[in-house]
């Protein structure tokens, strides 16, 4: 088929043009050869195929609907296996999922600089899929559940700002009026422990009067749970600041460039401090902080005020206190702070006693 293509195209560059229909047609059936066989079954299930239906949201949770982030992981695991096929020459399908694919998948991905957690989060989908397939009687290979088809993590440096930050950054003018705005949205999500898709689509009809004290009360685009959350001083000065808007919050822009006018009124508001990751510890306390900061920052220093975790967790949307722990980013020195703390408190009350 290709050498017919190829004298085609060679007698075009020598003055003889091939006839449309004749190219059109040695084209179609070099693409479509594979559909040309016989014996393919077209309602075969494939891999690929129930990747699609878990990718428009055919295949629910328990019958849940799957939430944006979650159909996007969908999809990147869908790209980095279709850029693997195109690497190593193969067409996968559920028989391929072995534990030899899984360590030559697991090289690939290394190979494009793809983070410990990212490949953990593809094999983990690769996981659900295969799981799936179980479930609906498409194949009976088991490989991926061999212990070592794992799914591997490290855990992930961040930082958090504490309560001084946070009143610096607020407390700097900022040059432009949108990086103003996306400052204060950060500052709102910093004290309600909202998500940026959550603190970002703030509506009037979200914030309600509780025993005369205001409360942002909604449902969370992430989890579709529902928060209730107080809301401090700060964030009602920001609220009415920006009473004449529509929602009562500041304007927003896309995710991306949030990030970058945060990183900017960060550095303007003087958070230049190095150190804070011991992995990259050149790096700057601005070039650190993104969007979730705000989220991590809450717990954070709600946790070490030692407000109760349970409650925490209920505002955070943690479902386990494990999870929880692992998500706060509490350094050795806020640990054994807080640890002075608690002796102080108790020995005063001992000596107390005892006077």
């Amino acid at each position: 088929m290709l050498s017919s293509l190829k004298a085609i195209c060679e007698k075009a560059i020598i003055g003889i043009p091939p006839a449309p229909l004749v190219l059109t047609k040695m084209l179609d059936d070099y693409i479509n050869q594979n559909h040309n066989d016989a014996s393919v079954d077209e309602n075969k299930p494939t891999l690929f195929k129930l990747i699609n239906r878990f990718i428009d949201g055919e295949i629910k949770n328990r019958g849940k609907e799957k939430s944006i982030n979650t159909i996007k992981t969908y999809i990147t695991c869908k790209n980095h296996l279709e850029e693997f096929q195109i690497a190593e020459n193969i067409k996968l399908d559920f028989e391929d999922i072995t534990l030899d694919f899984y360590y030559k998948y697991v090289s690939f991905l290394k190979s494009k600089n793809i983070m410990v957690n990212a490949i953990g989060k593809d094999i983990s989908i690769i996981k659900v899929f295969m799981g799936e397939a179980i479930d609906l009687q498409y194949i009976t290979n088991m490989q991926f559940k061999h212990k070592k088809f794992c799914v591997t993590r490290e855990d992930a440096e961040n930082i958090f700002l504490n309560e001084t930050e946070l009143h610096q950054l607020y407390d700097c003018k900022m040059p432009s009026i949108i990086m103003e705005e996306q400052r204060d949205l950060f500052i709102i999500g910093a004290w309600t422990g909202l998500r940026l898709s959550d603190y970002k689509n703030i509506k009037l009809e979200n914030m309600v009067k509780i025993d005369g004290d205001l409360f942002i009360k909604m449902i969370t685009k992430k989890t579709k749970g529902l928060v209730i959350i107080p809301c401090n001083p700060v964030v009602i000065n920001i609220l009415k600041k920006y009473e004449v808007n529509r929602n009562k919050v500041p304007n927003s822009v896309s995710d991306q460039y949030f990030n970058r006018l945060l990183k900017d009124a960060c550095q303007i508001a003087g958070l230049t401090e190095k150190g804070r990751l011991s992995k990259t510890p050149e790096l700057a306390l601005y070039q650190c902080v993104s969007s979730h900061t705000a989220r991590r920052s809450f717990a954070t220093n709600m946790y070490l005020q030692s407000f109760p975790t349970i409650d925490l967790m209920k505002i955070t949307g943690h479902s386990s206190e494990k999870t929880f722990l692992k998500y706060i980013k509490m350094s050795k020195l806020d640990s054994a702070k807080r640890l002075n703390e608690h002796i102080k408190k108790i020995w005063s009350e001992k000596m107390l006693r005892i006077a």
